[in-house]
Formats: structure tokens, sequence, C-alpha cells
């Protein structure tokens, strides 16, 4: 593992401060892994950032959502947010943790103690849908996976939000899958069996039936990568708001 490049203390500190409900699931090497309640319904979403600890604006992008003012944006639905599920990757920089393990596609073992603990978390959880915030150093602009279950597609008007932003990745192929504006339709049972039973798999077989992964090219400067995870999650807020 490279040396240690970031200090996981001021992230921590802001989930904090914050004035969530704050929940620490474990620690890894003294590191806490942190999972936060937006509101107080049952929660209607699942954001998660920092799966991958060289992507730090997903871990940006989540922080600043749990400092903004709820009322001003979470049109009325509660959320569970993990803003940092690989903490010893963030502070190193490495997609890795800190055993070497990437957390996305490693589901099948049992001694990863970041998997154990987002395991034990999700355990009979279910979500209306789950976001997942990630970055991608190759791409020329912004693009999202959108795996649904018999569930109204919310990929468009996210691609529609965030071109007011950032540039949009409208390749017809993005990582060897089927794209189309920009929304990455994957197959989930091709993907099982090239990926092995991943993370993003395992949500959508047992915690949602609407399951959006965000990437944000690592070119553009942070606060700009972070703005595009913003208006991707306020768009399916809104969708959300007006299927409720």
């Amino acid at each position: 593992m490279s040396a240690v490049l970031r200090d996981f203390l001021p992230a921590a500190t802001r989930a904090r401060a914050a004035g969530l409900r704050l929940t620490t699931l474990g620690e890894v090497e003294g590191l806490p892994l942190l999972v936060a309640r937006i509101g107080t319904d049952e929660p209607a979403g699942l954001l998660i950032a920092g799966t991958h600890g060289d992507e730090p604006a997903t871990v940006e992008a989540a922080l600043q959502v749990l400092e903004r003012p709820a009322g001003d944006w979470s049109r009325g639905l509660s959320l569970d947010v993990l803003p940092c599920t690989n903490p010893t990757g963030y502070v190193h920089d490495a997609r890795e943790t800190v055993q070497g393990v990437d957390i996305n596609w490693s589901w099948s073992r049992h001694d990863v103690a970041e998997i154990e603990m987002l395991r034990k978390f999700l355990l009979g959880r279910r979500y209306r849908f789950v976001i997942d915030f990630h970055e991608d150093w190759e791409t020329p602009g912004f693009y999202l996976y959108e795996h649904r279950l018999g569930v109204a597609a919310a990929g468009p008007r996210m691609i529609t939000a965030v071109d007011k932003v950032c540039p949009i990745n409208r390749d017809a192929e993005i990582e060897g899958w089927p794209a189309c504006h920009g929304v990455v339709t994957a197959d989930s049972s091709h993907e099982r069996l090239a990926r092995g039973d991943g993370f993003p798999l395992v949500l959508l077989r047992d915690h949602t039936a609407h399951k959006l992964t965000t990437e944000t090219p690592t070119e553009l400067p942070m606060q700009l990568r972070v703005q595009a995870h913003h208006a991707a999650l306020d768009a399916l807020l809104a969708h959300y708001a007006e299927l409720t």
C-alpha cells in the first residue's frame, strides 16, 4: 500500500458536524465506516460514495450532501448515506482497500472487513433506489449506469440535469456496454458472469429494484465533479418525489 496521502479526520469531522443521525458500522485500521440518516422517515434511497479510494470527488460530494439543509433539496425523501465505504483506500489514494481488495467486485469473499460491515448493515434493508457515486479517469464526459427491475427509468432525466453542469459522454458504447446519450445499459446477468457477484449486483438483487451508478470524469475540477453528482442526485429525487 502506498504512503498516506489524505487525512481522514477532516472527512469524519465534517460528517459528524452535519447534525444528522450518524452511526459507526465499524473501523478498519482505526478509520470509521460511517452511515448517516437524512430525514426522519423510512429511507427511500441509499447513497454510496468512496468505494474506490482514488475517486475523492465522490466522498466530497457525499459530505456536501450531508451538509446541505435537507429541506432545500431532499423533496421530503429520507436517505441513508455511506459517505466513504473504503476509508483506507481514501487515505492512500488507492482504488483498493488496505488489503488490496476492490470492494465493488469481491462480494463472494468473507474476509474483507469493509464488505462484512456493509453486508451486516444492508441485511434486511430495501430501498426504492440506490445511487452510487464513482469517477472515471478515462471518460471525456459524465455517464451513468442504470439497472432497473420493473420501475420507471430516471437515467435520461439525470443526464439532462448534468448536461447543464459538464460534458456528457455520448459514445454508443462505454466500458464495453451499449449506451444511449450517457445512459449505459449493462446486462446484469452478463456482468455477473464477467465480473463476479459484485456489489452493484448484490444491491440490485437483494436491496433495490433501481440501481444507478454515476461516473464523473476525473479530468474536470473537483467542485465541478461534485456539482455533476449533485445534479444527478437532485434529478433522481425529483423523479421519485413525483412518483410518491
